[in-house]
């Protein structure tokens, strides 16, 4: 019985040589039921992986939506958050600064940049180095002397700028922690800062003074001064409009002694912007 069961189920040889022959050529097979599939539309293939579901490979949004995901400092994704701004957002802020009408902490809201303060101290560095060169050369023009250009003046600009921009909020924020603020951040702080430079760029600009072309040297000293004290007021009260409340939140004594540090401090960035870049000792008898 067994026997006969196992040669029912061993091919024959007439069943052997059909299946040679299906090689050969000129051999019709007829209808069949093949049907070729499309391994890269399809989403029910075994062994396909769906989409969205590769792990070798995930978009930077799937890192920033995962809450319980540590960023480390040393990831772009730290630092991309400290730069999360549109170029109208940065203009709309620099607004915000030459105009201090309304709070600028409430139109940030928790989204303060970096972005901002870095490209305006740049700018500023630019800025006051090429008017502080163009106002030296038409003095000396008028006077009749060779002007010499001075670049020490650029790298004074941006130790000037970049130390201001950073350097003073920080020493501003771990004063404020010191004293145990609670309101005290230390992005907002730069932000502040950064942002109340905008003022001297149009203040660079204006000490050019064309005026002094038609050899009236003291009218254009009287112009420097003024739109040195402009950029000094109007940033000064930038900063204490936004700063206030933060230098409030500490005892009495010590938040009228850090107001006094800050206007302080603003005020000899004045006077060091009108006396190192825009300063010239002509001879000249004529007013």
């Amino acid at each position: 019985m067994a026997a006969s069961t196992a040669a029912s189920n061993s091919p024959s040889r007439r069943d052997y040589d059909t299946l040679i022959d299906v090689d050969a050529e000129g051999v019709d097979l007829g209808e069949t039921d093949l049907e070729f599939h499309d391994f890269h539309t399809g989403d029910n293939i075994h062994g396909k992986i769906p989409a969205g579901q590769n792990r070798l490979y995930e978009p930077p949004s799937a890192f920033e939506n995962d809450p319980n995901r540590p960023v480390s400092i040393w990831t772009v994704h730290f630092y991309a958050q400290f730069f999360n701004v549109e170029t109208s957002d940065v203009l709309q802020r620099c607004l915000y600064a030459l105009y201090p009408r309304v709070s600028f902490v409430d139109t940030i809201g928790d989204n303060p940049d970096l972005y901002g303060p870095f490209w305006i101290a740049s700018t500023v560095i630019l800025v006051l180095f090429f008017s502080s060169t163009l106002a030296g050369a038409i003095a000396s023009h008028v006077a009749g002397m060779r002007y010499e250009y001075n670049f020490a003046l650029l790298s004074a600009a941006a130790a000037l700028m970049y130390g201001y921009t950073f350097i003073v909020p920080i020493v501003l924020w771990g004063v404020l922690k010191w004293y145990r603020s609670e309101h005290a951040r230390l992005l907002e702080c730069v932000t502040l800062y950064g942002y109340a430079n905008t003022i001297w760029v149009p203040v660079a600009l204006v000490s050019i003074s064309p005026i002094e072309i038609f050899n009236f040297p003291t009218v254009s000293n009287v112009v420097r001064w003024v739109s040195a004290a402009v950029g000094f007021a109007v940033s000064t009260t930038f900063l204490v409009r936004n700063l206030y409340p933060v230098l409030n939140s500490t005892e009495a004594k010590t938040s009228r002694i850090l107001l006094v540090a800050v206007v302080l401090a603003h005020m000899a960035l004045a006077f060091v912007v009108k006396l190192v870049f825009f300063a010239y000792s002509i001879d000249d008898n004529s007013d």
